[in-house]
This record gives structure tokens, C-alpha cells and sequence, in this order.
């Protein structure tokens, strides 16, 4: 597409995609009400965009299932793999495109600029600042903003501009300190993972326990590659990311059977166990005794 056909997308406007998604968004914050931040959500068919531009930084979240996302920025085609929760940043004012092939169920943020100035100047002393602009990693804490942010929308009256103005400057200050080119610099980490990333995985793990988790949804959450992600973990925790997952089940495990409200069979599927055999094969390695054997101590 020529540069001339770009389509340039203001958040002031009523609708933020009138010609960029082939469906209106089911849900949208009342921008009579909401000020500095706006939300939409969309439920949107199998679709390749047009070539365009967002005058403000988006935030868009997987709320749906796992979603195979393609997108073009400078020229250049991106796979990715979006699990649920999963997160992309959106360049400011830069011309990309993107494509997906499944029903696609997107949570949009879009915060105005004038609020990631104002959070420079405060954090930074500055107002150079530019957000970068990855595609699918996990951010407990952005998500738990969006789900906020989307359930004040739902509620009554259109929600609170007090509660929408502060939830807008915690995500502007939470995107600076981690996604923007200042930000950045104050987050290396030598030899192993930033403890506040470590601790977005183990947060991540403890409350998915029942999941089957795969080496790339961690490692997106911790913004690394899979190989790096694994060496980084196991010289911060001491074991492999797959071992720790096993110990932390074991521990719920171990809870759950102290409580005695539940079978071990249903016990093994809660924790993430595939049988209560498999359940028993762990949890004597790690304790030494088996479930039963525990219960009668």
C-alpha cells in the first residue's frame, strides 16, 4: 500500500477503527465520562487490516484463545504466537499492518500521549520518551488494568472518570518504567532474571497451577527468548523452570490434602497433574512418602 493510503486513527474520534476492523467494537468506555484513556472491545472474524497509523499508544490484550497474530512494521512480517492474556504494544503515530485467521476477541487500551508526557516529566524529568512496542508477552499487572478498566465500562453510568484517570496514570507509569526507551535502561539485569520479572513468572505459575504450560508462554511473560529464559530462571531459582513448575504443584498438592476436601484424583487435575498416578510418581520424590502415607502421619 503507498504511503498516501495510509490510515491515520485518531482516539478523539467516536469510533477509534471505523475503517481499519470489519466489525464495531462490542464494548467501548463513554467518552463523555472518561478522559485521557479510552477502551474497546472487540470480537473480531478472521481479517488482514489495511496499512495504519494510531494517534495515541495502544494496548491491546488477548481475552480470547490462543491466536496466531501477523504484523508488518517497517516492511517487515512478525509471527506470533498470542496466548491467552497475552499483550501487544502498538506503535505511536508508525504505519504497520496485521493479519490473523482465527476469531480474534481484543481489549484495547488507548492512552492519550499527554499522559505519558506528564508520568515522563515526573518519572524521568524529561519528555523524550518513546514506548517500544513488543507483541505477545504476559503482564499481570497491565491485564489486571484492562479487566478493571473493561468492568468499569460495564457498570452503571459508564464508569468513574476518577477511577479511569488513576487507572490511565498507574498504566502510564507501569509502561515507562518497563516498555520505554528510558525505562529500559534502569532494568539490566546481569546473570540471572530481574527480580520483578522472576516474580511475574512465579505469580504467573502459582495462579495457572492446573494449566499445561509451554517453555514460550513463560518465556513471554519474562520478555526472552525461550533459550534465554530458561538459563536466566534456573541460575535465579536454582532449578529449570519445568522442575519448579512440578515443586509448586507438589506444595499445592501437599495443601489441598491437609485440607481433606478433596479426593486425590481430583486433587492431581486441580494441581496440574495429568493422572492421580502422576500425582503420587512427584510428590514421593520430592517428600518421600506417598499422598496416602502423609495422611496417616
Amino acid at each position: 500500500m503507498s504511503e498516501g493510503k495510509v490510515l491515520f486513527v485518531d482516539s478523539s474520534q467516536e469510533n477509534h477503527f471505523p475503517e481499519i476492523f470489519p466489525q464495531l467494537p462490542i464494548i467501548k468506555s463513554d467518552r463523555t465520562i472518561w478522559t485521557g484513556i479510552s477502551l474497546e472491545y472487540h470480537r473480531q472474524p478472521p481479517f488482514e487490516t489495511p496499512e495504519y497509523a494510531i494517534a495515541s499508544y495502544q494496548i491491546a490484550i488477548n481475552l480470547g484463545q490462543n491466536l496466531l497474530l501477523e504484523r508488518k512494521i517497517d516492511g517487515k512480517w512478525e509471527t506470533k504466537q498470542i496466548f491467552p492474556g497475552g499483550i501487544g504494544l502498538c506503535p505511536f503515530n508508525l504505519s504497520h499492518e496485521m493479519r490473523w485467521h482465527t476469531e480474534m476477541n481484543l481489549l484495547s487500551l488507548n492512552l492519550d500521549r499527554e499522559f505519558l508526557v506528564r508520568s515522563a516529566l515526573e518519572l524521568f524529568n524529561t519528555e523524550q520518551v518513546e514506548l517500544l512496542y513488543p507483541m505477545a508477552f504476559q503482564d499481570p499487572l497491565i491485564q489486571q488494568i484492562g479487566l478493571a478498566l473493561k468492568a468499569e465500562a460495564q457498570s452503571d453510568g459508564g464508569g468513574s472518570r476518577l477511577y479511569s484517570e488513576t487507572m490511565a496514570n498507574a498504566l502510564a507509569v507501569h509502561l515507562l518504567r518497563h516498555y520505554s526507551t528510558q525505562g529500559t535502561q534502569n532494568f539490566e539485569c546481569k546473570g540471572g532474571m530481574c527480580q520483578h520479572k522472576l516474580r511475574w513468572v512465579q505469580d504467573y505459575i502459582n495462579d495457572y497451577l492446573e494449566r499445561q504450560f509451554s517453555l514460550d508462554e513463560l518465556a513471554a511473560i519474562a520478555q526472552l527468548s525461550p533459550y534465554h529464559f530458561s538459563r536466566a530462571f534456573k541460575q535465579s531459582v536454582g532449578i529449570s523452570p519445568h522442575q519448579y513448575v512440578i515443586q509448586q504443584r507438589v506444595e499445592r498438592a501437599k495443601q489441598l490434602l491437609l485440607q481433606g476436601k478433596m479426593s486425590l484424583a481430583e486433587i492431581a487435575i486441580a494441581c496440574g497433574f495429568t493422572h492421580q498416578s502422576h500425582l503420587n510418581r512427584h510428590f514421593k520424590r520430592l517428600t518421600g512418602v506417598t499422598p496416602k502415607t502423609l495422611l496417616k502421619s
